[in-house]
């Protein structure tokens, strides 16, 4: 009983100095005025602007938006559903500042399933550390990855769950399972989840073989089944959320696509070429233990380029060429790999990787057997098409595999399970008494040793080993070649070093241990801890940083339409600022055309990275916009009109089809940079809201109706799929907008005769309905991406309204769920007591 006070007491103690580390590391946060800023947040807030506007003028949700590629379900940017009360949960746990309130769940997550392992706070802390200081989290903080990091913090918890269904804990194992399950996907990174589940498979199939050896299949059976049960119940308290986002994938690029006439497309998921052009390299693995193995990030800090400012200085030509090469340094990367763009290295720490080649020889049995299998599974997935024969394997054979891009990011996997075995191998050095001390040393000097000397001989030959070099070079003169290899050098030789310092550090508390030069394990428990914080948080810094906080007044409006003296004055000091700064003038332009023209109309924006940018849908509907899973068929007409692959559309003979494309998009107004800045061009052949057409051209297939909108009179003329007849004509007919929301579009029409409308609204079968006077009408599906009706003679009123199903189907089964895990959790807690209550009285 003493033991478990003492426990709780100091897990409370560990609990508070987490979150007095992640407050310091993001001190600046403190004050309350000050902020991070997160590209991706940035363009959140764009995409998101219209749904969150239509939300407070009407206290009503919407689910579709037309901000971003002409409309599309909200469903991935921040959609609220009824009965989500897990969500209200997760959002008590995130109390801190953002991202300190990340940083705390990372620490407080593997905190418990330390607890979990070993019952002793000590550990448990221990792991803490070594898991939540990883760079990559930190990058991912910087950016604004949030949902990637908010599902990565839950993957332990979660864990602890499943372990102790596996240790016959039914009771406790269930609730943690299913309520860690909820906050996993309430976190909604469903690519994150999925390669915790590849993890979580293999420790099933280890249990099983255990289990086989033991002839004791029965409680792994029993284990299993409510393993399975309190997944489905996690899922069921996200149903709403769960069901839409599959509906809507069914028909993003993340679905099968109904289009063929791309090279190395799949019929079904993202192609090849596309999930894994981020690729980890071979040997830039080694970056888990040498942070600037490779160079470090793909925009790297202009001190880390000594040698080449002085190869310039030595060697420029002429003084234009100094002048011209020296502007150009920040734009020279030092980063040498094959990625095409990286934030930096995926970095997890020496004294951690030192642990975990110790755990390799430490620790015993199906722990040892999961997490090294594991993690060399996300190693070699993680290696994308640098091992091409066996991510084959995994996307033409593995369910879902193929529904995610940028593979690098399996290496999560192994930031988990690395962190836990070098834990394990600290918990198995002091706690496995059938260790003996001999053995201690042998896999401290072979093991240990083995790793150091692995350094030193990347510090004496790496230089040789290693180019050094990258594709980009060989845009630059061979004095700069070799001034930026020169940097590239310096920087892995300095870290390697840095590296090194830390192994034998850490090496030598554990050696003065073995050895009796230190008595007091909590001592090398505490180093080891101390270590990995300074460690990490040194390199941690070079990627977050006080320079990625700023104002509060930047961080909640980062679109401002006046250069201020203020935001002049800020953005000198700070090149986050500098960045919102320099947009002004883009954001002026479009606050302009907002307050000019107040009816429904889309912008083309060709002063920003149209499809890669969310910034204009802040303020005016936009063709372009950011996010990682468009609707398929919009992702095809921009892959066919708006790629600029000439070879594709000189092929289609489509060449210059994109003008009518944005016609029919009723694209009113271009935004274009001139010689003074960003202006705006009318569009004078924007079709509007809808059109009466008077001729219907039907085509067989999909790919037959992207290649004739490049090639009709799309004011005259229709392509469809379904067997209608042409109109009469569309002389005399008009037809009208006359309310707009997002979700609903309410229309006039007049016509002496029947007639086909064309609508500038996006295609998408999956909630969408329409009534004329109030009797529905079937939506056709019409040239390729949009919607079209057939309306007889006469006046009418035409409204679009957004209805989905899933959304009042996921709202029951969430409801009915979170009322299951609460008599489940209710009886369970009865069970427990009673349980406590028996063994007291049999003590007795």
């Amino acid at each position: 009983m003493q033991n478990v006070n003492k426990n709780l007491l100091f897990s409370i103690v560990s609990l508070i100095i987490f979150i007095i580390i992640s407050m310091v590391y993001n001190a600046p946060v403190i004050s309350g005025d000050v902020a991070i800023s997160q590209p991706d947040i940035v363009n959140y807030k764009g995409s998101a602007q219209e749904m969150v506007e239509y939300r407070n003028a009407t206290g009503e949700e919407t689910y579709w938006s037309d901000a971003m590629f002409g409309g599309m379900p909200t469903y991935q940017t921040g959609a609220q559903y009824d009965h989500h009360y897990i969500k209200k949960i997760d959002e008590v746990f995130r109390f801190l500042p953002r991202p300190a309130d990340y940083m705390f769940l990372m620490f407080a997550g593997f905190f418990l399933l330390g607890m979990v392992l070993f019952k002793n706070w000590k550990y448990a802390f221990l792991g803490a550390c070594l898991f939540a200081m990883g760079t990559y989290f930190f990058q991912l903080y910087e950016a604004g990855h949030n949902s990637k990091v908010h599902a990565i913090a839950y993957f332990a918890p979660l864990t602890a769950g499943i372990i102790l269904l596996y240790r016959e804990k039914y009771i406790i194992g269930f609730l943690l399972t299913s309520f860690f399950m909820a906050l996993e996907l309430v976190a909604n990174h469903p690519q994150m989840t999925y390669y915790l589940g590849l993890a979580l498979i293999i420790y099933v199939l280890v249990e099983l073989y255990d289990k086989i050896k033991k002839n004791d299949i029965k409680t792994f059976a029993i284990s299993s089944a409510l393993a399975l049960f309190a997944v489905i119940l996690g899922i069921g308290m996200n149903a709403t959320s769960i069901m839409a986002t599959y509906e809507y994938g069914a028909q993003s690029t993340r679905g099968e696509n109904d289009v063929t006439l791309f090279e190395n497309a799949n019929e079904s998921g993202l192609d090849k070429d596309y999930i894994t052009q981020w690729s980890y390299g071979q040997l830039e693995t080694l970056n888990l233990l040498i942070p600037n193995l490779m160079g470090g990030g793909s925009i790297a800090a202009p001190d880390t380029k000594e040698n080449l400012k002085k190869s310039i200085e030595r060697n420029a030509q002429s003084p234009e060429e100094y002048q011209y090469f020296s502007q150009a340094i920040d734009m020279i990367p030092t980063y040498w790999g094959n990625q095409p763009f990286t934030s930096g290295p995926a970095y997890q720490g020496a004294v951690v990787i030192l642990l975990f080649m110790l755990g390799l020889f430490l620790v015993k049995g199906k722990f040892k057997i999961w997490l090294g299998l594991a993690t060399l599974l996300s190693i070699l997935l993680a290696w994308g098409k640098n091992m091409m024969w066996f991510t084959d394997i995994f996307i033409d054979y593995v369910p879902l595999y193929d529904k995610f891009r940028a593979v690098s990011s399996i290496l999560v996997i192994a930031e988990f399970t690395m962190p836990l075995l070098a834990v394990l191998a600290v918990y198995q050095f002091f706690k496995d008494k059938s260790l003996n001390i001999t053995y201690k040393k042998k896999v401290l000097l072979y093991a240990g040793g083995g790793v150091v000397a692995f350094l030193l001989t990347l510090y004496i030959a790496g230089e040789g080993l290693f180019g050094f070099k990258s594709e980009f070079d060989q845009q630059l003169p061979m004095y700069m070649q070799k001034g930026i290899v020169a940097d590239r050098v310096a920087m892995f030789k300095s870290d390697l070093i840095r590296s090194l310092i830390f192994v034998i550090l850490a090496l030598g508390l554990l050696m003065a241990y073995v050895w009796d030069k230190l008595k007091q394990r909590e001592i090398v428990l505490a180093g080891l801890a101390v270590l990995t914080l300074i460690d990490l948080w040194g390199v941690d810094k070079r990627y977050l940083n006080k320079d990625n906080f700023i104002s509060k007044r930047y961080v909640d409006y980062p679109f401002p339409t006046e250069l201020t003296d203020r935001l002049y004055a800020d953005a000198q000091s700070n090149p986050t600022i500098m960045q919102i700064a320099a947009k002004v003038p883009t954001n002026q332009v479009l606050a302009e055309i907002k307050n000019r023209d107040q009816g429904h109309y889309r912008v083309f924006n060709a002063a920003t990275s149209t499809f890669n940018d969310a910034s204009t849908s802040y303020f005016v509907s936009s063709v372009g916009g950011y996010h990682g899973a468009k609707l398929q068929n919009f992702q095809n007409v921009i892959d066919v009109y708006f790629a600029r692959d000439s070879v594709l559309q000189k092929r289609l003979n489509v060449v210059g089809g994109e003008q009518q494309v944005l016609d029919m998009l009723n694209t009113k107004y271009f935004v274009v940079n001139a010689e003074d800045g960003p202006s705006v061009m009318p569009n004078p052949s924007a079709l509007g809201n809808a059109w009466f057409v008077n001729h219907i051209k039907k085509v067989k297939n999909a790919n037959e109706a992207i290649v004739q909108i490049g090639k009709i009179d799309t004011k005259n003329e229709a392509v469809v799929m379904d067997d209608l007849s042409d109109p009469v004509s569309n002389q005399n007919a008009s037809i009208e907008l006359i309310s707009y929301a997002p979700n609903q579009l309410e229309f006039t029409s007049t016509n002496p005769n029947d007639g086909f409308a064309v609508f500038s609204e996006i295609y998408y079968n999956k909630g969408w309905v329409a009534t004329i006077d109030g009797k529905p009408a079937e939506i056709i599906q019409t040239n390729y991406f949009l919607r079209g009706l057939e309306i007889p003679a006469g006046e009418h009123t035409i409204v679009f309204e957004f209805k989905p199903k899933v959304v009042e189907t996921g709202g029951v089964l969430s409801l009915s769920s979170h009322i299951i895990f609460i008599l489940f959790m209710l009886g369970g807690v009865y069970a427990m007591i009673q349980k406590r209550k028996n063994t007291l009285d049999n003590a007795r």
